[in-house]
């Protein structure tokens, strides 16, 4: 029995022996660390080293490969293997009858044994892996703010706001990776108040503590506040993306946090609950984050801060997307299709889509690449499961494990040493191999883990456990398993480890991504009209205000010019002159000469963001047109959108160069619907539609003549489409509560019905050189219709393969009417008589509402969008047209002189 036990180790022990390992290999050397030569040691043999002192005193080294049975022995013969001073029986008195072991170690990795046994053996972590305390942020808007958290014995809580300052926000900022300049304190619950335990009060910071921990503070625990005392913070949002764990939780429904390297404080990504990712991978050299939704169908770009969100590609229902991958190098995306068993590939906009591994799939899971060789590695946990590697063009494909393998989940590179990592969810183990599929070793294995996903930086490997709530960690020779961070998750499916100059030169490039100058843009708010306000400036997600410190009229000259305005008349006000802002003071000393097109161009970066000396009293602001000035004047104002915010109930207007925009009103208008914009008298038309009835009003550009068009309600009226074609003194409108098109003068005289039997009238455009009006129809049966102004001639263009036909817009010169529909979810165009149809967009995450055209661009609102969205006018190259800051758009109208008919 007792050999039949022997037999049955030594077979479950070969199991292991997969692969051999390179070690240094020196005899009797005084250096450990100028041994240069290696050894390939046999499958059944780790590295090892030995430290041994002589009678006469003097120490040696010897390096070379073991049997791993000898290295995984507890006992027997006369030394213990990896301790130190390994002697079982005590040396001879005359030590100079022989030579004392005073070290004996293996190790499992590549060219590990070099320092095993010497004083230059490696330090412990250089990287931390738990803290005294942790913090994070909750209920902000971005990923910059909110109500402090700290997570201290066991349990996360709230801070008291007594004497909480901005020395303390800057610590809170510094803990989680960000700058502490400019930091921001706030009290009296102003984020979301907190439902847990409150654990601080009287919290004294003198700004440059590592941690809330070693700054004054009561007792953890004893306070008498309440949580409409919590406090909370505003870090600035110009800060390096360095030094970042990324984790995915889909027990969460999809959160992605940004997690600190050093500290492991984090805070969520704010992403609309209309997303629910599933993989997610990181584009360091654009700060961009690329994740799969397969409730959506759709791979998705956005930046590091959860803004400008882009729908890459939209996939059929037959899809179920698994895991994502992307090459910074090659700009190329991979993902897996557990649903069709693909692997395909596509460029970073969608484009050149190409299914690379069609084939012998039958579940593919984790993706890695190595842009190097061009190469593409993958898991198949089906009923055969194995590791396959491929070319990008899927040639050269080549098995490289198919054995002793159940559940093979995340993969990574250490492009370092060369070496492939992989998790097995149902074997519990984390193992390597040579990117040839060679050396293959177990270094992990925890039989109640359900392993997913992993990734390496530095001398370690990240992974995450399902069956855990932390975030895990171990050295790459397996050793050393610690949690990372506060147990605060439910499922991690995805970490990215992100630290600039690490890993592969190019992937991670040298210097981190701090913000993208395109998506800066600046508005005017607070005290005054549209042509002046205090100014705000948004950078990655967060407004913030500018100081009045040299702020001079060269300043506002550039400010207005981003507006639309003239730089001929702007002047600069100071001292809070338009109201004081709060939050973020995002500039000082700002210094343009006054030609620049962008305040970013007037010596502005990440090293001076957020940098004052200032308080809100000195917020500056603009005046760029003198109270006199009551119409558009046409060289200056042009390239326009006018677009209704109805939870704000503002009618703004954004410049199209620079996507900075303006209120045109001061006071919000209750429930804002259509708007349209008559370049003849330079007139603003926008439909105000309540209960039971509507009202159509007009407006200068500047929000101070608003007037009703006639002279009562609308009964009854629903008018959420608004055109005017001031060549013939005809303002049209629909009534969906009265089911009709109406006309009349735009001072609201001679009203007449266009047509009748409309169901569920909604958008409206006209061809105003022949005298057509174009309308949609989301009733019982929708269609899109037309018909002479006068009502004759009235056809129905399509009526097949429509839901709730909304916006639309008409290029009379093409002959081409764009439409969008809110419940096919598409952006479709097709000639005025309705021949040549063709879908140019899908998204099926949208509720689209309004839409108008440009020379080059398609503009609409998406119900399910916090902003403007722009297309190419062929539906490519999807994208946000300014700042992510509105609720619900409902109608747009877009001028350009040069183009609009």
């Amino acid at each position: 029995m007792f050999l039949i036990y022997i037999a049955l180790f030594v077979g479950v022990w070969r199991c292991h022996l997969i692969g051999a390992i390179n070690c240094f290999k020196c005899a009797n050397v005084a250096d450990p660390g100028q041994c240069g030569t290696l050894s390939t040691c046999a499958g059944d043999e780790l590295c090892f080293m030995e430290k041994k002192l002589t009678g006469g005193l003097n120490v040696y080294y010897n390096l070379g490969c073991e049997k791993q049975l000898a290295c995984d022995a507890l006992g027997g013969g006369d030394t213990i293997v990896g301790k130190k001073r390994n002697m079982k029986t005590r040396p001879p008195e005359d030590r100079t009858k022989r030579d004392v072991t005073l070290c004996n170690k293996c190790c499992s990795t590549d060219n590990c044994n070099q320092l095993l046994c010497s004083d230059l053996e490696k330090p412990t972590d250089s990287v931390p892996a738990s803290s005294d305390i942790y913090v994070r942020l909750v209920g902000g808007s971005n990923a910059y703010e909110g109500t402090v958290e700290v997570f201290f014995n066991g349990r996360w809580g709230s801070i008291c706001d007594d004497n909480w300052t901005n020395n303390d926000a800057q610590v809170v900022c510094n803990m989680l990776g960000y700058q502490g300049n400019g930091a921001q304190a706030f009290g009296g619950g102003y984020f979301l108040p907190g439902q847990n335990v409150i654990w601080l009060t009287n919290v004294t910071c003198g700004g440059t503590e590592p941690s809330l921990y070693q700054c004054q503070h009561g007792q953890w625990g004893v306070t008498q506040c309440l949580h409409n005392k919590d406090a909370g913070i505003a870090c600035s949002s110009v800060t390096p993306e360095d030094d970042v764990i990324f984790l995915l939780d889909t027990g969460f429904g999809g959160v992605i946090f940004r997690m600190n390297l050093r500290t492991m404080s984090f805070t969520p990504i704010p992403l609309s609950t209309l997303y629910s990712p599933e993989s997610f991978d990181y584009d360091p050299s654009l700060g961009r984050i690329y994740f799969v939704d397969s409730r959506l169908l759709q791979i998705i770009s956005m930046k590091f801060d959860g803004t400008d969100i882009r729908v890459i590609k939209q996939l059929d229902t037959t899809t179920r997307l698994d895991k994502i991958q992307i090459d910074p190098l090659n700009r190329m995306i991979f993902y897996s299709d557990d649903g069709n068993n693909l692997i395909c590939s596509m460029n970073m906009d969608g484009s050149n889509f190409t299914q690379v591994i069609r084939s012998n799939l039958d579940n593919p899971r984790g993706i890695v690449l190595d842009p190097r060789s061009k190469t593409i590695f993958w898991t198949d946990w089906g009923a055969q499961p194995k590791i396959e590697a491929a070319s990008y063009d899927g040639s050269n494909r080549r098995t490289l494990v198919n054995n002793n393998i159940k559940w093979p989940n995340g993969l990574a590179i250490d492009y370092d040493t060369n070496k492939l990592y992989f998790v097995d969810g149902g074997l519990g183990t984390i193992e390597t191999i040579t990117l040839q599929g060679t050396s293959r070793r177990e270094i992990y294995k925890d039989a109640g883990a359900h392993l997913f996903s992993i990734d390496v930086f530095d001398e370690y490997l990240y992974y995450t456990d399902w069956n855990r709530d932390t975030l895990m960690r171990i050295r790459k020779d397996g050793s050393g398993q610690t949690v990372v961070g506060p147990p605060s998750f439910r499922e991690l499916s995805d970490v990215r480890v992100q630290k600039y100059g690490k890993n592969l030169a190019g992937v991670t490039t040298p210097l981190p991504v701090h913000f993208d100058p395109s998506h800066v843009f600046v508005r005017m708010s607070g005290v005054g009209d549209a042509t002046g306000g205090r100014v705000e400036i948004f950078a990655n997600s967060q407004w913030g205000t500018i100081c009045d410190d040299h702020w001079d009229d060269n300043d506002a000259k550039v400010v207005c010019h981003m507006m639309g305005f003239s730089r001929e008349n702007a002047k600069a006000t100071s001292q809070s002159n338009q109201g004081s802002g709060f939050g973020i003071i995002s500039l000082d000393e700002v210094n343009c000469t006054g030609t620049e097109n962008h305040i970013v161009d007037c010596g502005f970066g990440p090293q001076n963001w957020a940098v004052h000396d200032c308080t809100h009293n000195e917020d500056a602001g603009v005046i760029c047109e003198a109270p006199e000035a009551l119409h558009f004047q046409e060289s200056n104002i042009d390239n326009f959108l006018v677009f209704c915010d109805v939870v704000s109930g503002l009618l703004i207007r954004m410049d199209l160069n620079t996507y900075s925009y303006t209120s045109i009103a001061s006071n919000s208008s209750p429930n804002p619907v259509a708007i349209t914009f008559d370049p003849n008298d330079k007139m603003i038309y926008f439909s105000e539609v309540y209960t039971g009835s509507s009202e159509i009003r007009s407006s200068n550009h500047r929000g101070s003549d608003i007037r009703t068009v006639g002279n009562s309600l609308i009964v009854g009226a629903v008018v959420d489409g608004l055109a005017v074609d001031k060549s013939r003194n005809l303002l049209f409108y629909t009534d969906a509560g009265n089911k009709r098109i109406v006309a009349m003068a735009p001072d609201g005289t001679g009203l007449r019905v266009v047509a009748t039997n409309v169901d569920q009238p909604r958008g409206l455009a006209l061809d105003k050189k022949a005298g057509v009006v174009y309308w949609t129809d989301w009733g019982v049966t929708p269609k899109i219709e037309k018909a002479d102004y006068d009502g004759t001639n009235r056809q129905t263009i399509t009526s097949t393969g429509l839901k709730y036909p909304n916006g639309i817009a008409l290029d009379v010169a093409a002959g081409l009417l764009y439409f969008c529909d809110g419940g096919t979810q598409t952006i479709e165009v097709m000639n005025t008589d309705g021949s040549n149809r063709k879908v140019l967009y899908t998204d099926f995450g949208s509720h689209f509402f309004g839409i108008t055209v440009t020379s080059k661009y398609i503009f609409y609102s998406d119900w399910n969008k916090f902003g403007i969205m722009r297309l190419n006018r062929d539906g490519t190259n999807q994208t946000p047209a300014g700042p992510e800051s509105f609720r619900k758009i409902n109608g747009l109208y877009a001028y350009e002189s040069s183009y609009t008919q």
